[in-house]
């Protein structure tokens, strides 16, 4: 039986939404208001429920097909006394098919109707939509108020957090340096971490892989740990000292999650934010004006074991038994800059076949070593930092050694075709193997004879971008360039 744990209820940071109404006639309903009942552009105010909104309008980036001319947006937009809690509602048309923009570019949009673009901190989705429904009342439109399409109404952005105390960072961003080092190399996850005074105000990891601690998640998310800009000049006593610990939701434009989608959404951050806590547990919670620290729950489902302090081993054994190629396919990926790089370059550079190619991949697949994932094209990269960096020097000292498709020359690692070829063309067989980065290895002589002719063999290696020949300084050659490459 798993351990119980005690948390704060999370609460929702930014939320970003399109609710779309499929007609037209609310955003011409808008426009009318504004043009007959606002007397100034600038500064007219509506009062819905318990706050006072700005309401205003600005052109818009579409064409109306009936006039001709731009469209305008018209913008609610409120604010609390400290700026903490906000949100804004920009009201724009949506024309349908062949709307042409300002710029002239047509666009194949799949609705008429309107759209109500939804940006706020710590309001929740349901208190939105009686917003926009007291807006509605407002502008003589009640008649809308039942006609948001739930279901064609995505959430782009939505955040869970709590706060938590300082004396716990160290232990919290140890815990997602683990994550970090044990997400998959596809390439996508990007870490964030800036410290002040050794103290973090942010350590942000954009959809790392929760799978290495045991969670699974409805969405893809990510995770950060932060803090207020100011938090160095605050007493400990101020709740804003203390950093936060965050989930949200990693936007797919083609995957968003629709209205009705919502409470599962907020379940899924909910679940990732307090087992992500239990690993750190006991967790000391600090109240703010938003966040109530003081009132736990007790979680009622299973949690993952994983202990995040302890090193994790892989098996960097290599199977000789395995094909020739298939050992050089994997090294060639494990010299790849973290780890990863496309299908094609592999074929490329290897010179395999594709359906061989293919063979070789699907078998350190089996083995739980690489995975691969289709974008605009094939990527082929290691399931985990930590062992991408454990294995590659193994296999690039195994391949050499053995002569299975790499040779090292001049300091350089190179890939051997293989392929029997006449003397004078033997050079063909090699070629420097080529990563992200671009820095050179330098070989320094003692004059300017030597380094021509060593610039002259680097060159006929094919080495030139990867190797670059220094001449030591002396007192013949202080005025002349030191540098040949």
């Amino acid at each position: 039986m798993s351990k119980s744990f005690n948390f704060a209820a999370p609460v929702t940071h930014e939320f970003g939404a399109f609710a779309l109404v499929p007609d037209l006639d609310l955003y011409n309903a808008t426009v009318s208001y504004f043009v007959n009942k606002v007397t100034d552009r600038y500064n007219h105010g509506i009062t819905l429920g318990n706050r006072r909104f700005r309401f205003w309008s600005k052109p818009g980036g579409l064409i109306n097909p009936k006039t001709g001319k731009q469209s305008f947006e018209y913008i609610l937009q409120w604010k609390d006394s400290v700026g903490a809690s906000k949100c804004n509602y920009t009201i724009k048309p949506l024309f349908g098919a062949g709307t042409k923009t300002k710029t002239g570019k047509v666009l194949n949009l799949p609705t008429i109707g309107a759209q109500i673009h939804i940006q706020s901190s710590y309001i929740e989705l349901d208190e939105h939509i009686n917003i926009i429904g007291e807006f509605m009342d407002h502008i003589d439109a009640s008649r809308f108020k039942d006609a948001i399409d739930r279901s064609k109404s995505t959430i782009y952005q939505m955040a869970r957090h709590v706060r938590y105390h300082e004396t716990q960072e160290f232990a919290m961003v140890q815990m997602l340096q683990k994550i970090e080092s044990e997400s998959s190399m596809m390439g996508d996850s990007k870490l964030i971490k800036n410290m002040v005074s050794g103290k973090y105000d942010m350590y942000k990891l954009d959809s790392p892989d929760f799978s290495i601690c045991g969670i699974q998640t409805k969405y893809q998310h990510s995770v950060k740990s932060y803090r207020i800009k100011n938090f160095m000049k605050r007493d400990p006593s101020d709740p804003l000292r203390h950093p936060k610990l965050e989930v949200f939701l990693h936007s797919d434009s083609k995957e968003n999650p629709s209205f009705k989608e919502y409470l599962d959404l907020k379940k899924d951050l909910d679940n990732l934010l307090i087992k992500l806590l239990s690993f750190v547990d006991p967790i000391d919670f600090v109240s703010d004006s938003y966040f109530d620290g003081g009132k736990l729950y007790k979680y009622r489902y299973d949690l993952p074991k994983w202990d995040y302090n302890k090193p994790v081993e892989h098996d960097t054994n290599i199977d000789f038994s395995s094909p020739r190629n298939a050992l050089k396919v994997l090294a060639y990926i494990g010299l790849q800059s973290e780890g990863c790089t496309e299908f094609k370059t592999i074929q490329e550079a290897t010179g395999i076949p594709k359906s061989s190619l293919w063979r070789y991949i699907n078998i350190w697949k089996c083995e739980g070593i690489i995975e691969t994932k289709r974008k605009a094209v094939t990527h082929v990269f290691f399931k985990s930092k930590s062992l991408w960096k454990q294995s590659k020097k193994t296999l690039e000292d195994m391949c050499v050694y053995f002569k299975i498709g790499f040779k090292r020359h001049w300091g350089q690692l190179l890939i051997d075709s293989g392929v029997i070829r006449n003397y004078r063309e033997r050079k063909k067989n090699l070629k420097p193997v080529k990563t992200s980065t671009k820095e050179k290895q330098s070989i320094i002589v003692d004059d300017f004879r030597k380094a021509r002719s060593l610039r002259k063999q680097i060159k006929e290696e094919g080495l030139s971008d990867s190797v670059r020949v220094l001449i030591m300084s002396n007192k013949s050659n202080m005025r002349h360039s030191r540098v040949i490459s």
